[in-house]
């Protein structure tokens, strides 16, 4: 399922269409198009297409496959014996109004070269019969496919390469609705999961059975690793974020909101590139949107990829290659890193890595290939722009330029380095383990999924030889993942491995450490750790010092504690490692406060100490426990240095935005509460504190709210659900939202007043400015589609019920009331709009 009240701002997209709901109320669209000379746009043979392209000196473009073997490719994914698994969306857009979409044409084809020219010829349709499907990952037996709503794996049982048994392996994996705001990519992670950008989950084949675990939403359309698996992603006009963090971390501690190293953005200036006068894009009316005709700034950047090959320069491994579809152009974002933080710039001076004259080409998604060259998956067409978006400026541009047709078309270009001959696809076959030494990012990956996939122990000495002994460190690395997903892990190689030469490897040892001592029985055996990890205390690399302080919280073992509150207060300076404390300690917090404050370092001033401070007194505020906070109220009494950041840690959480959490109630007030009050320099806070810490006539509990009956409490359960797997990634699990992103539902009279204003919201979407709880946020979101009455009306009743709300349940009968009451209704509902509903 999708996250409901994700707030978008919209600039343009990817993919998009009906011309009255992409317009924007009142935008002027001039036709500027018509003082352009703009070039006709005539559908080109693959050959002819190969003039239109411009390259970057250095490199070659070929054609690896072309209609009439493919047809409107999406994602193409490598399989070991080098043949090409491509996800065909042939229902997309069919016309400018995107009628059809519903048509079950949608395929999965396997493309093979049969007379090794280097071009594919023969083609097999392995799944057919699917409605827009979006994503595949590559398991044992078959594939995963995304077809939404739901994940399904596709099994060729006889070996002819054609789908014979599809199970479905996640109900409600995602919405269909606008492609581009779809949940896409099963990206196959060096830590054994698969990661999907639009979506704030991620998936593992774990003891027989698929398993869907939390982590934080990320991008648009596609998503790529380099080769430390760091995720990198984007959306529409932002070319390029990544993580430095693995983001489910974050996740933890439901009482701490951190976003510190995560979607670090890497790019300057928006600025691209094009080399063709083509005024056909959503906002082209915008004075911003061109330049002399033609595309100035990214509004549709997709499916980037991380170069990993060996037939390019190895300066060019780590680079970012990023699509824009829009402008029929492909850019090579150099990235660097200093300190450990990156950086990204076009590697080329007011130009790009490709470009192309035909309007039609559209790549949409990038892919390291068997032979180290870099794949381009064009989708060939003229609509590029989803219905749900399609502005009247590009509308009429489409029709007046023949845009609408052919369709049915698509190609797969490779770009190969003229440095060096191409090399020969390297099938992964054979000794599976010594592949992991291969240069080629894509060989190490593809080996390590099989070893994984296969889950055959007996690799494991071999495994732990390469771990310990190998020369490259990238073979080291994979090699510690492919034990951590065999179960093959042990106590000595994990030690060595914590004190590898490369940081990388020493990154790769704690996170499997992690793993491997929450696995049963592990955490009894003899390998004494703490010497391994005392030395990382002070690593060189701030990288490993970061993931230090994420893993140290996450071991049950004797001693670890006082390490780790020896580390974080040598290192509280980066909020990063203070995150990786405070999200790692839940339901402790108020526990390390405790003992860090009879340490000596814990009472001196230090502006990283105290902001640690800080962020765990609001956790044990958030939790809302009144014996939790009393004690906290007697730790600030008894500790005059930590007791003004205690109370300003309180104060903060209790007054998210300026207003003030429900009370929590004591009988009579706290003693240690009343000594802080005699204080001078704490009158005030203390004060304040009592709009949230409340005792005597405040203490009368409001009245009950009236129970839930079987039905409403069984709609609440599946909206309780629904929410953690959607609305949760930028609402949070605690309702309170996120800066710059979704406005708090806590308390939300958008959510808790009339029920129409919920419904609407959800049905028709909402566009800014939306001031909640004093703070204005000027962003739209979406109508929400792909869900049903019954399960909107679920997210509701829960969302109205949670945090001790108390707002009456939502009935699907009001949900489709609200559609019959404006079933014209296609803008999204105005702030004012939706405050006139009683």
């Amino acid at each position: 399922m999708k996250r409901i009240l994700l707030l978008i701002l919209i600039q343009g997209g990817l993919l998009t269409g009906h011309a009255q709901r992409g317009d924007r109320g009142g935008q002027a669209q001039p036709e500027v198009w018509r003082d352009m000379k703009v070039p006709p746009a005539p559908v080109l043979t693959p050959e002819q297409a190969l003039r239109s392209f411009q390259l970057a000196p250095g490199f070659r473009i070929e054609i690896a496959a072309a209609d009439p073997l493919v047809h409107d490719p999406v994602v193409m994914k490598f399989d070991a014996a080098g043949r090409m698994w491509v996800v065909e969306m042939r229902a997309f857009m069919p016309n400018v109004d995107g009628k059809g979409e519903d048509a079950r044409t949608g395929c999965v084809a396997v493309l093979e070269d049969t007379n090794d020219d280097g071009r594919m010829d023969k083609r097999t349709d392995f799944l057919t019969g699917l409605q827009m499907p979006r994503a595949l990952a590559l398991v044992k037996g078959g594939v995963l496919v995304a077809e939404p709503p739901n994940l399904w794996f596709c099994e060729d049982t006889d070996g002819d390469l054609k789908a014979d048994r599809k199970t479905v392996v996640v109900k409600n994996y995602a919405r269909q609705g606008p492609v581009e705001h779809t949940e896409n990519g099963l990206l196959s992670g060096l830590d054994n999961w698969f990661y999907n950008a639009k979506s704030s989950k991620r998936l593992r084949f774990q003891d027989g059975q698929w398993v869907v675990r939390g982590t934080i939403a990320r991008g648009q359309w596609g998503i790529t690793q380099d080769n430390y698996g760091r995720l990198y992603y984007n959306s529409n006009s932002a070319p390029l974020f990544t993580d430095l963090i693995p983001g489910f971390y974050t996740l933890r501690n439901p009482h701490h909101g951190t976003r510190a190293g995560l979607g670090l953005r890497l790019w300057g200036s928006s600025a691209v590139w094009t080399s063709r006068v083509n005024p056909g894009i959503n906002r082209g009316y915008q004075k911003h949107m061109l330049r002399n005709g033609r595309l100035a700034v990214w509004t549709g950047a997709s499916g980037p990829v991380i170069y990993r090959g060996h037939q390019y320069p190895k300066a060019m491994i780590g680079d970012a290659f990023i699509p824009e579809p829009c402008g029929n152009m492909i850019r090579r974002q150099r990235i660097t890193w200093k300190n450990g933080v990156p950086r990204g710039d076009n590697a080329y001076d007011k130009t790009e890595w490709l470009t192309s004259t035909d309007e039609r080409f559209r790549p949409v998604n990038l892919v390291n290939g068997p032979d180290g060259c870099l794949y381009i998956v064009d989708m060939y067409r003229g609509i590029l722009q989803h219905k749900h978006y399609v502005t009247t400026f590009l509308r009429k541009q489409i029709l007046e330029r023949k845009l609408d047709s052919p369709i049915g078309l698509g190609r797969i270009y490779r770009v190969v380095h003229t440095g060096q001959p191409r090399r020969k696809p390297d099938l992964v076959i054979g000794d599976l383990v010594s592949r992991l030494e291969s240069h080629n990012g894509w060989t190490r990956d593809t080996a390590q999924r099989l070893i994984v996939q296969g889950g055959d122990k007996k690799l494991g000495p071999a495994l732990r030889q390469v771990a310990t002994d190998s020369k490259s460190h990238l073979a080291r690395q994979h090699a510690l993942w492919a034990l951590e997903g065999i179960v093959a892990l042990d106590g000595r190689t994990l030690v060595k491995a914590l004190a590898d030469g490369h940081p990388r490897v020493r990154i790769a040892a704690l996170r499997t450490l992690e793993i491997f001592l929450g696995q049963t029985d592990n955490h009894r055996q003899s390998v004494d750790f703490l010497p391994a990890l005392a030395a990382l205390r002070t690593d060189d690399d701030v990288a490993v010092r970061r993931q230090l302080a994420f893993t140290l919280p996450a071991l049950n073992l004797p001693g670890v504690e006082p390490l780790l509150r020896d580390f974080v207060a040598t290192h509280a300076a980066d909020p990063i490692i203070r995150d990786g404390l405070i999200t790692g300690l839940f339901g402790r917090e108020l526990e390390f406060l405790q003992r860090a404050a009879t340490l000596p370092e814990w009472r001196e001033p230090d502006s990283g100490r105290q902001a640690l401070l800080r962020a765990l007194a609001g956790c044990v505020a958030r939790q809302r426990d009144p014996a939790r906070l009393g004690r906290l109220l007697r730790l600030a009494a008894a500790q005059p240095a930590l007791r003004r950041n205690l109370l300003d840690g309180l104060i903060s959480a209790a007054f998210p935005r300026g207003r003030a959490l429900k009370p929590v109630i004591f009988q009579t007030q706290p003693q240690a509460m009343a000594r802080l009050a005699a204080l001078p320099d704490m009158t005030a806070r203390v004060q304040r504190l009592q709009k949230f810490i409340t005792w005597g006539e405040a203490a009368k509990p409001l009245p009950a709210a009236r129970a839930l009956t079987p039905a409403e409490k069984k709609s609440y359960d599946l909206g309780k659900i629904l929410y953690q797997a959607t609305c949760a990634a930028c609402h949070h699990a605690n309702g309170l939202g996120e800066e710059g992103k979704a406005p708090p539902l806590l308390d939300s009279p958008y959510l808790v007043g009339p029920q129409d204003r919920a419904i609407g919201i959800v049905v028709h979407g909402i566009t800014g400015p939306i001031t909640v709880h004093g703070r204005e946020y000027n962003m739209t979101m979406p109508a929400l589609q792909g869900f049903s009455d019954e399960q909107i009306a679920a997210i509701l009743t829960y969302a109205r019920r949670a945090w001790d709300h108390r707002a009456d349940p939502i009935l699907p009968q009001a949900v489709d009331k609200m559609k019959k009451t404006h079933p014209k209704r296609i803008l999204p509902w105005t702030a004012a709009e939706l405050l006139k509903m009683k």
